[in-house]
Parts: structure tokens; sequence; C-alpha cells
């Protein structure tokens, strides 16, 4: 900026005015991170309930900022390209309005119409920030350096998380920002005897879900991404790791297997055998360093568990619900907990969209995790292609986590999950166009 300045009055323009330029997508989604991230996910603008998460409205603001780019420029490079994760996003919205107008046509509580209207507003801010990931990053240099940021947020929840767990303290409970209401306490849970962490989550499968969704983001960067300092590298790998073990949470643990054996493949020898060898360390460690948690992560796989039993107890619900409903559903966001907990947000997705809407949301993240790793084919940069096989095992675990718990319900699970969704498009796009015209002024 200075340099320009500079030679702008060496030219005779002393009085000339240097324009700033406007934020481009990845500043947009760097904002946007840290608001889903460093807000606890229980506090929400108190008026507009479920759909009040500061990062949702953020990401309302985010579509409107989206479609106003696409008025003013209405054919641009990448709007005449192929977009097929764009294109799914439209077919679920399309089954969220169809389920819409199924509620709102049927006999329903005013309860449920009202939490029909907020499931608009929740399902325009999942769109809003898959749009922006999706056709906003200019280059791989600027989708490096979100993949970055997000691996240190990364880093430093899974810190929070580990705080937690040894002190026993939420600490969460401290924040209170001014215009936002807590819906929890914020305190501590507890099995067998150890903490349950959660960060910033209002729950330790949401807490689960995200740090499964960020270790693949920071593994490729450790490994690959060089030109950064050691420390930085590896603070969040080891962050997030030691944090996914001891979460006392089956599906952190299903998460992490899922996402090191499709990681695994993908890496050169070396890597291979020393990462593999440094996950054996850090089991030991947890072995020797705390008591006891060996023992309990054997015993929640080995043993019977009341939580799985009420999952699978719940498929005959489900079932009822459907019947009701079948293509449509009844509505997105009107299942309540008061009605039945069913701990599976794809469950909760037939009973609320319906077959058509369960279809549509799972050839969402089937289509983006093809693409994923279909565009790893056009990569050149070793750092980029390993992107191609990140993202994919982000969203396939982030997909396994979605089976567990009502992910939909929570901010945090569902912003990550439709934010990776959008950056699979955009790799896609940078794949077969390394250059292109996006939206907020490029780089």
């Amino acid at each position: 900026m200075l340099k320009d300045y500079e030679t702008a009055r060496n030219r005779g323009h002393a009085g000339a005015v240097y324009r700033i330029k406007p934020p481009d997508a990845v500043t947009v989604l760097t904002i946007y991170l840290v608001l889903l991230i460093a807000i606890p996910s229980d506090q929400r603008v108190g008026a507009l309930g479920g759909a009040g998460a500061p990062a949702g409205l953020f990401a309302v603001a985010s579509l409107l900022w989206w479609g106003w780019h696409h008025l003013r420029h209405p054919q641009t490079r990448l709007t005449r390209r192929l977009q097929p994760v764009r294109i799914c996003l439209v077919v679920f919205c399309g089954a969220v309005l169809a389920s819409y107008t199924v509620a709102s046509l049927s006999a329903r509580p005013d309860s449920d119409i009202g939490v029909a209207d907020n499931g608009l507003i929740r399902v325009a801010a999942f769109a809003g920030v898959l749009l922006v990931a999706n056709d906003g990053i200019p280059n791989h240099e600027r989708f490096i350096l979100l993949v970055r940021r997000l691996s240190l947020l990364g880093g430093l929840y899974a810190l929070l998380g580990l705080v937690q767990f040894f002190s026993g303290l939420s600490l969460v409970d401290m924040i209170q920002i001014p215009g936002l209401t807590a819906s929890s306490d914020g305190e501590i849970v507890a099995r067998a005897g150890f903490v349950r962490a959660a960060a910033t989550a209002s729950h330790p499968l949401e807490y689960a879900m995200v740090l499964v969704m960020a270790l693949p983001f920071c593994l490729t960067v450790a490994i690959y991404d060089k030109k950064r300092a050691w420390l930085l590298r590896w603070f969040p790998v080891a962050a997030i790791t030691l944090s996914s073990v001891l979460s006392v949470t089956r599906s952190a643990l299903l998460g992490l297997a899922a996402v090191i054996l499709i990681l695994v493949p993908t890496w050169p020898s070396a890597v291979r055998r020393v990462m593999l060898a440094s996950f054996g360390v850090v089991l030991v460690m947890v072995y020797v360093l705390v008591p006891g948690m060996m023992g309990t992560i054997i015993g929640m796989f080995s043993g019977e568990d009341s939580s799985v039993a009420s999952r699978t107890d719940g498929y005959g619900t489900a079932l009822a619900y459907i019947g009701v409903s079948p293509l449509f559903g009844r509505g997105f966001g009107t299942f309540l907990p008061s009605y039945r907990i069913l701990d599976n947000q794809y469950l909760g997705s037939a009973i609320e969209l319906g077959l058509v809407g369960l279809a549509a949301f799972f050839s969402l993240l089937l289509l983006s995790v093809v693409v994923s790793f279909r565009g790893r084919r056009r990569q050149r940069s070793p750092v980029m292609r390993a992107m191609g096989a990140a993202l994919a095992a982000s969203l396939i675990g982030g997909a396994m986590l979605t089976a567990f718990f009502d992910c939909f319900a929570f901010p945090q699970a569902c912003g990550m999950l439709f934010l990776v969704i959008g950056m699979c498009g955009s790799y896609w796009n940078l794949a077969r166009h390394p250059e292109l015209d996006t939206i907020g002024g490029g780089t």
C-alpha cells in the first residue's frame, strides 16, 4: 500500500488517495471461523432462538454479499463453468423449501411453524458460507492461507479443551458477550470419572466433530507446508490428537481412526512410518500420564452402553414419523427434542426433509468427496495435491459423526460441515481453472 502511494506521489500525484481493496472471500471466511469457534456455541441472540448464533447471522450476511456480487457481475468465467457442488446445494435448498411448504399447509402446532421459519434462516446461513467458499477463493495461495488459519484456530480450540480436561473448569462460563444470551450454564460433564471437555461447543459431540474435521487440514499443513515455523505446523496436530483421545467420546475416536485410515495411504512411506510411530507414542503417553483412561476407552467399545441402546430404540419412532410424509417431510427443524431425541442427523433429516431431502443431503456430501479426490489429479504442487485427500477425509469424518448426534442443531458442527463442503467446491474450481474471477475483489 505504501509503495503504491509513494509511486503515485513521485509521478506528481501527491494528492492521490489509495483505494483500499474490499475484503475477499478468505478474509470473510476467516471472520466467520473466528465467530464460529471463539464465541460459545450456546450464546446467541435470544429472540432468534436457534437461528441467532453470531456466526450464523454473519453467514446470512455473507449470502447477501454473494448475491450482491453476482447481481453486479452476472457473467464471469466462474458462473459459466460447471459447478457440481453448487448444483447439489440448489437441490438441497429446494428440498428444504418443499418441506417448509408442507409444514405451512399442514396442521401443525404454532411452535412448529415458528421453528420452521427459523430453520429457513439457518439454511440460508449454511448456503451463505458454502457459496462464499465455493465461489470466492481466488487462487491456490489464498486457499492455503485459509487452511492455515483453520488449522491454527483448530489447535487453539483443542488447547482450550485440554485445559478444561486437566483443570476441571469450564472457563467458558466467564465469557459474557453483550446482546447474547446463553442457553446453558456451561457446566462440565463427566464420564467414568473423567471430564468430557467441550471447549466453546455446547456438547462434547459437537466438540468432537470440529476436532475430527480440522485434523486432516492440520496434518496436511504440518507435513507439506514447510514454509511455516515448525511449532505453528505441529502444535495443532498434537493438541487435536491428544484432545480426541482424551475426549471420552466414542465418536471422536471413531472419527480420528477414519481420518487416519484415509490419509495414511496418501502419505510418502517415510512420513507414514514417522506418523504412525507418533500416534503410538501419544497412546503410550496417555496410558502413563492419565491412569485409567485406556481402560475407559476399551470399555466404551467392549461393554454395553445406554446411549447406543437409546439410538437403536429410536429407529421405530423415526420410521413412524417418516411414514406420515415420506417424500418431503414435516419441515426443517420441526422435529423438536420434546418429540424424541434420535441422536442421528440422517434419521432426523428423513423426518424433517423426507426421503427427497435426505437424498439431496447425501448427494451433497458424496459429490463433495468425489470432486476432492478427482481434483487431486489436476494439482501440481504437493501441498495442493495433498489438500484433496484432506478435504475428503475431513468431510468423511464429519459425515460419520453426523450419524451419532443431531448435527444441524449445533452451530459449530454444521458450520464446519458446510464450510468444508464449500472448500471442496473451491478446490474443484481451482483444479480446473487455477485463476478465477471470484467475489470480493480478488486477492
